[in-house]
């Protein structure tokens, strides 16, 4: 538990878009067109950005650009975290694992994380990016790291500045 990311990436944004609107077919063809298919490489290769969770990207400086014209063009909303690698991290960006959980026992995961009618989750709206990519305080990394271990769920973690 605990893993980490990649600290060889400095200064990038984090793109948390929605495909939602599109149809079954057409998020078959944006994804295509995101990731490549028979060989034919997506936009993801040609500007070496990294799909990191369902619905986020990591993206380079040179290549914000691109990805932003590529998401408008699929009329996707987007909003962008900006972070750089630091030696004074602000944030941690976070991707967990349940897959070794069953069905009940995921379930029960979910509710504790985003809480049940009047009960509240463990994480607020906002550190969520993505079903399994968190985005918190440092100062919430050992609550954090507690609260997975729990769950016996695997993290991958990098400490990041966050420069919104």
């Amino acid at each position: 538990m605990g893993g980490r990311l990649n600290k060889s990436i400095k200064n990038r944004q984090i793109y948390v878009y929605s495909s939602s609107h599109l149809t079954p077919t057409e998020r078959v063809k944006f994804f295509y067109a995101l990731k490549g298919r028979n060989g034919k490489p997506g936009i993801l290769d040609t500007t070496q950005s990294v799909f990191f969770a369902k619905s986020v990207l990591s993206v380079l400086p040179a290549q914000f650009e691109e990805i932003e014209q590529f998401l408008k063009e699929w009329n996707c909303k987007f909003y962008i975290k900006k972070i750089k690698s630091s030696n004074k991290p602000t944030h941690a960006l976070i991707r967990y694992s349940t897959t070794h959980m069953n069905s009940t026992e995921r379930v029960k995961f979910v509710y504790a994380v985003h809480g049940r009618g009047s009960s509240e989750g463990f994480l607020r709206d906002k550190e969520i990016l993505a079903k399994t990519a968190l985005f918190v305080s440092i100062k919430k990394l050992a609550e954090i790291k507690k609260f997975f271990g729990s769950w016996n769920c695997e993290l991958l973690i990098e400490e990041v500045e966050a420069s919104e």
